[in-house]
């Protein structure tokens, strides 16, 4: 008997003993979802929020601490210490803003009629809160309102915001409904009614960076009202419909000790039917199925990823990065296909309409990126930028917000996004309608909003943008490569006379070139030269560069940077020319842009029009050198703390970049099949792509010193040149590096191994 009760103490402590190993191991496999740290970027200026969203969602339900002021262009920073409320829509970082639609807002106590200032909670309805008692998740937020002893916790849907409020035992359980909140908008018009104690419903009317628009709002409560106040100009009315410029809604409820209240919120553009229908498309869920089903949708596309090696700090910036990447463009349509864009009501015929394009930012790598691996959402992006032109017969946009083109910064940027799609092979766009809507774009000369007239008429007269025109070099280059993209466009249709036409347009940054001071320099209308600009001085570069920056442009010829690199004197003097880029500091005076930031010598990483320049040394065959600065840029530039970002976010692009370099390619020449190669780095990253397949780069003895290429293959093979290419990765396969901690000077250097560009 006596050993019988030793072997079973025996067998429970193996069990035991098992299971707590189990534990632990579970523990140490942490999933991507569980990498992403949505406060990754809500500190500094880099702008996201860390609020609930799904990917490429309608609705962004996220606290707001403030929403004026450049820290606020999310609605929330990090270092503030008050909450006003939760509203539905934010750009995610963004360098300028709106949205924060439709605020609310639990309370206990005394009605407040306003929410008072940030630094004075106690003169409104806001509330303290602390980061200790705060959690972001991938779909999830949740936050301790420390005045009202209050957890609010946040989900969201496609169409549909869900809350779910625990207030302490009260007769004066208060849920404020706050049409007003605007991040920098104005207010033009809200209403506020309702006739069911579970229901309450109305509009805002607002202008701002997203035009004049509507945003209608059907709010359900789980339990009913047992009263409701609406507040007009700061008065309590006795209506229970009000319209007026500033109108507010006030449920007061009784509630029981942890006796949630459970809030969805439906919006629309188009009608309040049309939010009607939204919410019951979606409405029928709890809040944790809620939960559930936005993290399943997260971790879908999360999963798509899978890494070994690396720090924990390089995993979260790497996940959290690939979470930035599917927030931005947002869905902009009801359940029923209706929406709004260019001013009209359309009706959506075969795709699903987007917007929230930050086109000039993310055409660069993010979008890229979102083709690789989901391709069903490209074809929906570009089908609603081809559709401004086809259906609402206007012009393709330069930012495009909640359907309007507030043509924010400069080129046709909507061109490269619809054609890079189209080299993926994204199912479903037709080349002749995306043709002809690059076309008009490329005619049709844009007044913007941040730097003035587009001077595209000079351009196509003169071949370049004059010196009087605002920010004419910048303008002058993009508008060649983007020309270049078109009549690749126009070689897919068949059409030799515009390809021929495109093609000569895109060899229009020659003429900016200076031959004696070897750079790009503006140029009078005349033909002269312009005279000499004053280097050491932000503002006299800021007339003809964007954000005066440049040294980002002196090197954007991404079509032919082989051409160029001839023009600047060959390989070497153009490798030296890089070099000194990298390595000389500027000493300037006056204000600096603010989205100038992020220096390495005069590289300014904070701004994405020099993102692909480190990657330029390969062109030059002197790889190893863009091996060393691709590590030290990922380094230095990026952490998973608040302020993980040197500049704004802009929609994916700053994460997009970490993410390919990570992997150890980047494409220099967005539309173009070679991604040039880098430094990896993680020992292993696998990507899945479009087509079911597996991509994985393996990188032996890679360490923060082994940043060096000594050798590679591709599935087995040697690998000797700097480039690998769009097919090579949708094939799948294994790309293998083994680095060290000294450059090899013979891999990647011989001249057929030196990447190409389109225009030689």
């Amino acid at each position: 008997m006596r050993k019988s009760i030793l072997l079973l103490s025996s067998v429970l402590l193996t069990i035991i003993t098992l299971s707590c190993e189990k534990e632990v191991v579970k523990e140490i496999q942490q999933k991507p979802i569980d990498y992403v740290d949505p406060f990754i970027g809500t500190g500094g200026i880099v702008h996201t929020f860390p609020g609930a969203t799904i990917p490429f969602s309608m609705i962004q339900l996220s606290p707001d601490t403030d929403t004026k002021g450049w820290d606020h262009c999310s609605g929330y920073h990090y270092n503030d210490s008050t909450i006003k409320g939760f509203s539905h829509t934010h750009l995610s970082g963004t360098g300028w803003s709106d949205l924060g639609d439709i605020l609310i807002m639990p309370t206990v106590g005394d009605i407040q009629l306003e929410s008072g200032p940030q630094d004075q909670p106690d003169l409104g309805w806001r509330s303290r809160f602390s980061h200790d008692e705060e959690i972001a998740e991938p779909g999830f937020y949740e936050v301790n309102l420390k005045d009202y002893g209050i957890t609010a916790a946040l989900t969201a849907g496609q169409r549909v915001g869900f809350h779910k409020y625990t207030f302490p035992a009260t007769d004066s359980a208060n849920i404020i409904i706050d049409p007003t909140n605007l991040i920098f908008g104005e207010v033009l018009e809200t209403q506020i009614s309702t006739d069911d104690p579970t229901e309450i419903v109305g509009y805002c009317k607002s202008n701002g960076w997203g035009g004049k628009r509507y945003v209608y709002f059907i709010i359900k409560f789980t339990k009913p009202y047992d009263k409701f106040q609406i507040s007009r100009n700061g008065k309590i009315s006795s209506h229970l419909k009000v319209k007026d410029k500033d109108v507010k809604g006030f449920a007061t409820f009784k509630v029981g000790e942890n006796d949630p209240i459970e809030v969805k919120v439906a919006i629309s553009a188009v009608s309040l039917d049309g939010a009607r229908k939204n919410l019951l498309s979606e409405g029928h869920n709890s809040f944790a199925l809620a939960v559930q089903h936005a993290q399943e949708q997260w971790s879908e596309v999360l999963n798509k990823f899978s890494i070994d090696g690396g720090t924990e700090e390089q995993k979260r910036i790497f996940y959290t990065g690939i979470y930035h990447n599917f927030i931005a463009p947002n869905l902009s349509m009801d359940v029923d296909g209706k929406y709004v864009a260019m001013g009209k009501k359309l009706e959506a015929d075969g795709f699903t309409n987007y917007s929230n394009f930050s086109t000039w930012d993310t055409f660069r790598a993010t979008k890229p990126l979102i083709s690789f691996l989901t391709p069903n959402y490209s074809a929906d992006f570009v089908e609603s930028l081809i559709s401004r032109h086809r259906d609402a017969k206007e012009h393709l946009p330069l930012w495009e917000l909640a359907g309007f083109d507030n043509t924010c910064m400069i080129g046709y940027p909507s061109v490269p996004v619809i054609y890079e799609a189209m080299q993926k092979d994204v199912k479903g766009i037709d080349v002749n309608e995306a043709l002809a809507a690059m076309d008009d774009i490329a005619h049709f000369n844009k007044i913007s909003s941040s730097d003035g007239d587009g001077g595209l008429n000079e351009y196509i007269k003169l071949g370049y943008v004059p010196a009087h025109i605002p920010k004419n070099v910048s303008k002058t280059l993009e508008y060649a490569y983007e020309d270049w993209v078109i009549a690749q466009v126009a070689q897919k249709a068949g059409n030799k006379k515009l390809y021929e036409k495109y093609m000569q347009r895109a060899q229009n940054f020659t003429n900016l070139y200076h031959p004696e001071k070897k750079t790009f320099w503006p140029r009078k209308s005349n033909g002269q030269w312009f005279g000499d600009i004053e280097m050491d001085q932000w503002e006299p570069l800021q007339k003809h560069w964007i954000s005066g920056n440049k040294w980002a442009y002196d090197y954007f010829v991404p079509q032919a940077i082989s051409q160029f690199i001839e023009m600047k004197g060959g390989k070497d003097a153009f490798a030296a020319d890089l070099d000194t880029l990298f390595s000389q500091e500027l000493d300037m005076k006056g204000e600096e842009h603010v989205d100038i930031s992020g220096f390495i010598g005069s590289y300014a990483h904070g701004d994405e029009p020099g993102h692909a320049n480190a990657y330029l040394y390969n062109f030059a065959g002197q790889p190893w050198k863009t091996q060393a600065m691709i590590r030290r840029i990922m380094d230095e530039m990026y952490s998973d703390k608040p302020d993980g970002m040197i500049n704004n976010e802009d929609c994916g692009q700053m994460s997009a970049w970490y993410v390919f370099s990570a992997m150890g390619f980047y494409p220099v020449c967005p539309g173009d099949k070679q991604y040039i190669i880098g430094s990896p780095l993680f020992d292993r990253v696998s990507m899945q792509v479009s087509n079911g397949k597996t991509f994985t780069v393996e990188a032996k003895n890679q360490s923060d010193k082994n940043v060096y290429i000594q050798a590679a293959s591709l599935n087995g093979k040697d690998l000797d040149r700097s480039y690998i290419t769009q097919e090579e990765i949708m094939a799948g396969g294994i790309l293998k590096f083994v680095m060290g901690p000294e450059p090899n000077k013979n891999w990647g250097t011989d001249v057929n191994d030196i990447p190409k560009s389109p225009i030689q």
